[in-house]
């Protein structure tokens, strides 16, 4: 219809008041369908944060919604809180500590829309990210072909990814706090037989003030433990039983390979297992033939 909005800009954010405003002015400086709309929540931030979105996306001629949260209420929760307040056909998340890069993509958002109008399979797209931080491109593993410039992947990267509304019946996140929430959506993407794919040719910038990926510094080794535990819940939770030998295999190998010198990781690796897997309950179970194409596709990762 007429009046039906295309396009969702969804931002979670938290006291990111300057970053927050380079996302949202590189959005705007782009080509944007008419029927836009931005959704930001705003984790409970103590700085400018809600007078920054007032004063750009208040003059930028786009319908916006803004809510602050009374408490940090987290990624997962956040992401599907926005996802239920957007109405777009698609909904397109970018991390507040990241922005595009208009000036070489200013057709960013239309050439998207563009890739997931021509191809109903596809349901999530996930964009190049480079970051600074880590100073090369996010994703560089190996991608299996669909058409030229668009590849399937056994992942998605939050900041900056495309979701078909539609698919989905509810907010698909894992509402945990931090890490890995979309996850189970593409574990039921490919169980439904559709894609979840990757566009190089469309670029994000993430920006971070710190490098919490540096896991030789001590700081960040929860996020490493978590990294490490995260994904193995969620895949316990969702592969059928015939796998769970297999992932445990996978498991004890990338523990032995990343934190032999962290003391006591294996304890704490376990117990945010038991605890995601306890606060966080998934009943949805993949097809084994879905685990089967996977391996195909991608290999031991798919464990």
């Amino acid at each position: 219809m007429e009046n039906e909005i295309i396009l969702s800009i969804a931002i979670i954010t938290r006291d990111r008041a300057e970053q927050l405003k380079a996302a949202l002015k590189s959005c705007l400086a782009c080509e944007l369908p008419k029927r836009t709309e931005f959704v930001v929540i705003d984790n409970a931030s103590t700085d400018e944060t809600e007078e920054v979105v007032k004063e750009i996306l208040g003059n930028s001629g786009y319908t916006y919604y803004y809510e602050k949260m009374d408490e940090n209420i987290g990624a997962g929760k956040g992401r599907n809180y926005a996802f239920e307040k957007s109405k777009g056909e698609y909904v397109f998340s970018l991390d507040d500590d990241a922005f595009i890069d208009s000036k070489e993509n200013k057709d960013f958002f239309i050439k998207a829309i563009d890739i997931l109008n021509e191809n109903n399979n596809i349901v999530s797209l996930t964009t190049q990210i480079y970051d600074t931080a880590w100073k090369h491109n996010r994703i560089v593993d190996e991608k299996i072909k669909i058409v030229d410039g668009i590849y399937r992947l056994n992942y998605i990267c939050e900041g900056s990814n495309f979701l078909r509304r539609n698919f989905f019946d509810s907010p698909p996140y894992f509402p945990n706090v931090y890490g890995y929430e979309a996850l189970p959506i593409v574990l039921k993407i490919f169980d439904s037989k559709m894609d979840n794919c990757f566009c190089d040719s469309l670029l994000a910038i993430h920006n971070p003030k710190i490098d919490k990926w540096d896991y030789l510094n001590e700081k960040n080794h929860g996020l490493l433990l978590k990294g490490l535990a995260l994904p193995y819940a969620i895949k316990k939770m969702m592969y059928p039983k015939v796998f769970l030998p297999f992932l445990a295999l996978a498991h004890s190998m990338r523990k032995r390979k990343y934190v032999k010198t962290i003391s006591n990781a294996k304890e704490t690796i376990k117990q945010i297992v038991n605890d995601t897997i306890r606060q966080y309950p998934i009943n949805y179970k993949i097809k084994i033939r879905t685990v089967m194409r996977m391996l195909k596709d991608f290999g031991l990762s798919a464990f």
